[in-house]
């Protein structure tokens, strides 16, 4: 609040400073003041009203509070004249996959990566996500684009489990599994890994596979110094993991 009073005063000395009016709404709107901060927007633009920043602000408003479609509206307006803008591709293509328009999303993100000078992991999550989405025909589509991001960004964790999610959805068993692998290999601790390698397994009805892979997060959770696997997060995955042996022991294949 005391940097809101301090931009007011200024404006207060030049009152027709649209600059002023454009940092006050910004700022107004990270404190969720929407309609002083929209107010504010107003000012700035009859102020100069050819400037194209003031839609990218009203953007970034909109998709705050809810309004998709008027940030689409505005966004686009600012997109005709900068359409290689990183940051206005991705409010856009926000504002589409709200609106179910995930295609369209889709084709933002990727300008907004192919731009984008150091792009991160989100956008090739959120462009995966939409495709995703979209249904089965897409989800090679959401691999590939996972897979540059992989390529670009080396073997995230973030990137390679929204793989393996993606990989169950088509059925892709082995191919969900040789992905977790790779988590796997780049991890001091193996017993997560193992543990949700052998729900997999079981889960495709591979239950003798998914005994070893419990056997072997268990015995990887043995090897934790106690100040470690005494902790309630580890010690819930022990139980779990018991509780998962026990199932396939009591409904043994046939």
């Amino acid at each position: 609040m005391l940097q809101i009073e301090e931009v007011t005063r200024q404006i207060e000395k030049d009152p027709r400073n649209p600059e002023l009016y454009l940092k006050r709404g910004e700022l107004r709107r990270l404190h969720v003041e929407w309609d002083a901060a929209y107010a504010d927007y107003q000012r700035a633009s009859a102020l100069a009203p050819d400037w194209s920043l003031i839609d990218l602000a009203r953007g970034r408003l909109f998709l705050d509070s809810g309004w998709p479609l008027s940030a689409r509206a505005v966004l686009d307006r600012f997109l005709i004249h900068q359409p290689n803008h990183v940051e206005a591709l991705i409010l856009r293509a926000r504002a589409l996959a709200r609106l179910n328009l995930r295609l369209a999303a889709a084709q933002d993100y990727s300008r907004a990566i192919r731009f984008s000078p150091e792009p991160g992991p989100d956008l090739f999550i959120e462009r995966a996500q939409v495709l995703a989405a979209e249904g089965s025909a897409y989800f090679s589509s959401a691999l590939r684009g996972l897979d540059e991001g992989i390529q670009k960004l080396g073997p995230l964790v973030t990137l390679q489990l929204f793989a393996v999610d993606v990989e169950l959805k088509q059925k892709n068993i082995d191919g969900a599994l040789a992905r977790l692998d790779k988590v796997a290999e780049k991890s001091p601790r193996k017993e997560t890994w193992l543990a949700r390698r052998g729900e997999i397994l079981q889960q495709a009805g591979r239950p003798e596979e998914a005994r070893q892979a419990f056997k072997a997060a268990l015995a990887s959770f043995q090897t934790l110094p106690p100040t470690r696997r005494n902790v309630p997060a580890m010690l819930e995955l022990e139980r779990r993991l018991r509780r998962q042996l026990e199932l396939i022991d009591a409904n043994p294949a046939r």
